[in-house]
This record gives structure tokens, sequence and C-alpha cells, in this order.
């Protein structure tokens, strides 16, 4: 992982800070069933409200960062974000979201997860990180099995108005450091 500033870069990809230029893409997915795929709702936010948290500094802050994850060629292909929790700063939570379906099963959401789960480990010396997903989403589930999460509970939730069931997934400090998926990989 190379960490300049604002910016991650992998491989193939860049996990870099959104700029006021991504705000109209932003805007263009959230109202995108397309874009959210299957297994999220889209939470129809306005272009103003995104400028609006923008401007208040609220995709970037100590507690949460939001991430455009981009091809090294400079092409969007989503977002990536993590937040901590409020009940403690140890533990953070981390959700993306591959927005270009013609970009999905290609290894990228694996891969952005896996340099972001690294930032948030070595960089920020969390103690965990969970992810949710859906209950059907079994591409993420063998995906976040791969990442060394393990399954923490299963729930019921509302995702911007729908009812869901899912799991929620959690990889300890400990699994991380032990885990040989991010002992060796390639920048």
């Amino acid at each position: 992982m190379t960490l300049f500033g604002d910016q991650i870069f992998t491989k193939r990809l860049v996990l870099r800070r959104i700029q006021e230029e991504d705000l109209a893409n932003l805007a263009r997915w959230s109202n995108s069933q397309e874009a959210h795929g299957p297994y999220l709702s889209p939470d129809k936010q306005s272009l103003q409200h995104f400028r609006d948290q923008h401007t208040a500094g609220s995709l970037w802050c100590d507690h949460s960062k939001y991430f455009i994850i981009q091809h090294k060629n400079g092409a969007p292909l989503g977002t990536i974000h993590y937040w901590l929790r409020n009940e403690t700063n140890s533990i953070g939570v981390m959700a993306i979201k591959i927005a270009c379906p013609e970009e999905r099963r290609k290894g990228f959401g694996t891969e952005a997860q896996k340099f972001l789960i690294m930032f948030l480990f070595q960089r920020l010396r969390l103690d965990a990180v969970d992810m949710y997903t859906d209950i059907n989403n079994v591409a993420q589930q063998r995906c976040l099995q791969k990442l060394g999460f393990e399954v923490l509970d299963s729930l019921s939730y509302a995702d911007h108005k729908v009812h869901r069931q899912g799991f929620l997934y959690r990889l300890h400090r400990k699994s991380f450091f032990e885990h040989p998926i991010y002992q060796h990989h390639y920048e």
C-alpha cells in the first residue's frame, strides 16, 4: 500500500478523497438502482446534498473518510468509505459500492477493501473492522471470508426503508496481522 496524503494507491486502483468534480457522479449514483445493484438501496440524495456535505467537511473528517475508487487511468468506478463506531473509536465500519456494473466481478472491490483495511489497521491502529452484507450477497460474503472476516451476527436492518436480512462480519486486529493476504501483496 502506498499512501500519499489523501490517496491510497494499489496495483490497479487509486482510492482518493472526493473532490468537487466528483459530486455530480455521487448524486447520479445515489439515485441509480443500477449503481447500487441488487443488495443495496439507493439513498436518493441530491447534488446539493453532496455539495453541502463536501462544503461542511463531513465527507472527510477525523472519524469518517469517503473515497472515490478509480482506475489508475482515472476512470471512477465507485466509492468506499469508513467511519468509526460512535461507541468506540477503536472499531471501524466499511462500506463499498462498485457503481459501474461492468466493473463488478473483476476483483476491484476486493482490492479496494483490502488496501483500505490495511490502512485502517496499520495507520489508524484499529482493534477491529466491521462490514455488513445482505444475506443474498454471496460474492461479498466470499470476498469478506477471503479477507479474513468472520460472521459476528445475523440481523435484520432497514436499508433506506427497505427491510433486509444480512450478516455483520468482523476482522480483528490479531487476525489481520496473521492473515497471509495482508502479508503478501503487490502494489
